[in-house]
């Protein structure tokens, strides 16, 4: 059996992304780990993800003041990761 840990691992995301897209989506964290393992396979699967992590930073600002920190790193990480999306 596949634990959480071992989901976030093959999502392709870090925990704080998948936290902020959960967030986003209103989905569970396992869920979203599954999800993002096949959107990041797809064309503009990369610009879906830098887009909705750039909007729950902008939502954590205002609404998640405690989650802004690891959120931000999240994105800055996965635009660093993913240059061209």
């Amino acid at each position: 059996m596949l634990s959480l840990e071992d989901c976030i691992a093959f999502s392709g995301l870090t925990a704080e992304q998948l936290d902020a897209v959960a967030c986003h989506e209103h989905l569970p964290l396992i869920i979203v780990a599954e999800w993002a393992e096949c959107v990041l396979e797809a064309e503009e699967g990369c610009a879906k993800v830098a887009a909705i992590l750039a909007e729950e930073v902008e939502v954590a600002a205002i609404h998640h003041k405690d989650r802004l920190g690891d959120w931000a790193h999240g994105l800055e990480q996965f635009l660093r990761e993913h240059p061209a999306h």
